[in-house]
């Protein structure tokens, strides 16, 4: 018989386990000894299996949330040019002292310069001289201000465009035209690319011209004035304060990122009408439906969902 391991009485009347008799009567392996390597591994296979299944979802909701939040930017751009055209009777012009076209005028100056005070940039509203370039030594702070409701959530977060501004674009070390400038995601629509089928300059965006809302024949809510055109290179002159910052479309949407409808949303783009509707466009709609609301005044209306 084994010998009872209760040596002495508990001092608080609490039952004694003999657990050298649990052992002898339920078997040498009755207590648990700890996980065998091959439980451990199994149990991790089984996690490895559960993230696999879970990050699409994740994945999912985050770009879920980051368009969301993309198109609520657009939309505070829509409610800036609404209000810049109740004021003016006009949208902004697309590029003032556009360089290729006024040798004497090289300012360059962008549509988003003029809504500055209606998207509350007011400090660099109130630095940008418009007697200046764009680029100049003058405008240098104003121009370099980073504005979050010019930029994508997704450009930023996937790498395409991951800093806010040109930095130092040539790596001297020293400041030059064109350096620290913040960037856009968002570009103004110059028409259709497309000379044999339209005239030039048939957008609402265009060079040195303001255009009203009786001049888009087509519909404002058959017209796309802004639209995404993320993670452009840096020829691609995609600054905010930069006139060029304005891009006409020749194709279909997501086939470059330079200068044509593009995001970094999955499968289309978001765009904003010229009655300040803020749409999502499929990127395997029809070529020719997405160019004709490219234009404002070609007689050829369509609905943009």
């Amino acid at each position: 018989m084994a010998a009872n391991n209760c040596s002495s009485a508990d001092p608080l009347g609490q039952p004694c386990i003999d657990v050298s008799a649990l052992r002898g009567r339920f078997g040498v392996n009755a207590w648990p000894m700890g996980m065998t390597f091959i439980e451990l591994l199994i149990v991790i296979a089984a996690l490895g299996v559960l993230l696999a299944l879970l990050t699409p979802a994740l994945q999912g909701a985050r770009e879920s949330a980051r368009r969301t939040e993309c198109a609520h930017r657009l939309h505070q751009v829509a409610i800036a040019l609404q209000a810049f055209h109740s004021a003016e009777q006009q949208f902004p012009i697309g590029s003032q002292g556009t360089r290729f076209v006024h040798a004497s005028d090289r300012r360059q100056i962008s549509w988003v310069v003029s809504l500055l005070p209606y998207l509350e940039a007011y400090d660099a509203a109130s630095r940008f001289d418009t007697r200046y370039a764009f680029d100049s030594e003058e405008n240098r702070l104003a121009a370099g201000t980073y504005l979050p409701i010019l930029r994508c959530p997704s450009s930023m977060a996937i790498g395409t465009r991951p800093t806010k501004d040109t930095g130092d674009r040539n790596g001297n070390g020293r400041w030059d035209p064109g350096d620290n400038l913040a960037f856009t995601d968002y570009g103004g629509m110059f028409g259709v690319g497309v000379p044999h089928l339209y005239p030039f300059m048939n957008g609402v965006m265009i060079y040195e011209r303001a255009i009203s809302d009786h001049e888009i024949v087509d519909g404002l809510s058959h017209t796309i004035i802004v639209g995404e055109d993320t993670g452009r290179p840096l020829n691609a002159q995609s600054e905010w304060a930069n006139g060029q910052n304005i891009f006409d479309q020749t194709g279909p949407i997501n086939r470059t990122r330079n200068n044509e409808l593009f995001s970094d949303h999955p499968h289309g783009v978001h765009v904003m009408l010229a009655d300040g509707a803020v749409r999502w466009l499929d990127e395997s709609m029809d070529t020719g439906t997405l160019l004709r609301l490219c234009t404002r005044s070609e007689g050829d209306v369509v609905d943009a969902g």
